[in-house]
């Protein structure tokens, strides 16, 4: 098991712990856990057992408590009623400022769950536990906690670290195809903005990682919750410029799996919405035709299939991209590309060149 630890503005310590097979993490870190007089599993209700038994083996009741509270599946969990059922869960059930959630999960459980941590009694422990390669190389990291409102990802939402992360690769073993596919979509995100030495490494792994393989899934996890959390501990907040660029393809990604009414997998919306902010970024002539050549050639190693159940409402889709939370005011905010890790932002693109990534991101 590898361990890290960064420290971020509000002077907290935030540990990560990536491994294979891990056991008894409790023991690993006695402080953070022998200080909780309670403790929370939160996981989704569609979990399957060898989930279950994997989360169970990271954790073994001990001595302190521990209940267990069961989400709905999906991005059905990040309402905030579900936030206010477990916090309300949490309340009746006696927990207190040093009680500690643990949530094991996909992204929907560690936004929630993150989430509830940071109101119930204006903010707990929590330990994220991502079960997904998307989760482990993104969604589950980094502290951003959040629910959805009238139809739009992540409106409501708090930045909370963890006191710890753990990502575990043997939650990886029993993915079907479409959700390594759909992780791989951010891998490729990273791929697009990161450094070369980064690239390289996701580049290498990639085609072996999405067939499953065990070695180059964790070198991927690895490389990229590094990458992350470095960012991070520098721009906790994205105040500073430096965390937006993980929103390369998310305003176009988002705003897709808003009008597939969530059966869209966000790995699969951010491609596209990284195949859209590619074709902004050639229009606009940020990135020259070799480059957007280059960059495209790794979307379309993953092999996307058909958008179905995505809604070919050029209006609503202009109205979705324009509340995203990270226009920030302006009619709309992109992360374009200047070439292979060289991100910036751009904001009001005009609606001509819209429609086309539109389109350009259904394809």
């Amino acid at each position: 098991m590898k361990t890290f630890s960064f420290n971020v503005k509000t002077s907290r310590t935030v540990k990560a712990a990536l491994g294979r097979g891990m056991e008894n993490v409790p023991a690993q870190f006695p402080a953070l856990f022998a200080g909780a007089d309670k403790l929370c599993l939160v996981t989704g209700s569609d979990a399957p057992p060898s989930l279950r038994a994997r989360a169970l083996s990271l954790f073994p009741e001990g001595k302190t408590p521990h209940l267990y509270f069961w989400l709905p599946p999906s991005e059905k969990a990040k309402t905030l009623e579900e936030a206010g059922r477990l916090c309300a869960f949490l309340f009746d059930n006696g927990f207190s400022r040093n009680s500690l959630l643990i949530a094991a999960g996909g992204g929907a459980v560690t936004d929630l769950a993150g989430f509830a941590a940071s109101i119930y009694m204006r903010g707990v422990n929590w330990v994220s536990v991502p079960t997904t390669f998307l989760g482990q190389i993104d969604a589950g990291l980094g502290g951003k906690t959040a629910v959805n409102l009238g139809g739009a990802k992540n409106i409501a939402g708090t930045f909370h670290q963890p006191a710890l992360a753990v990502c575990d690769t043997a939650f990886l073993d029993s993915l079907p195809h479409a959700e390594l596919r759909s992780g791989a979509g951010e891998l490729v995100k990273y791929a697009m903005i990161g450094p070369a030495g980064l690239r390289s490494e996701l580049l290498k792994h990639l085609p072996r990682a999405v067939s499953g393989d065990k070695t180059a899934l964790t070198a991927c996890v690895s490389a990229c919750a590094a990458y992350k959390l470095k960012l991070v501990a520098k721009d906790e907040k994205d105040e500073t410029g430096l965390r937006e660029v993980l929103n390369f393809g998310h305003t176009v990604g988002h705003a897709l799996e808003a009008l597939a009414g969530g059966r869209l997998p966000h790995g699969e919306a951010v491609a596209r919405g990284a195949r859209a902010a590619l074709l902004i970024s050639r229009e606009t002539r940020s990135l020259s035709a070799a480059d957007h050549r280059k960059l495209y050639s790794m979307l379309d190693a993953l092999r996307l299939p058909p958008a179905r159940g995505v809604r070919r409402d050029f209006k609503k889709f202009l109205s979705l991209v324009s509340k995203d939370k990270k226009a920030r005011g302006a009619e709309n905010r992109f992360i374009l590309l200047e070439g292979p890790g060289r991100p910036f932002a751009a904001e009001n693109i005009k609606p001509a060149l819209l429609r086309k990534a539109f389109a350009e991101a259904l394809k």
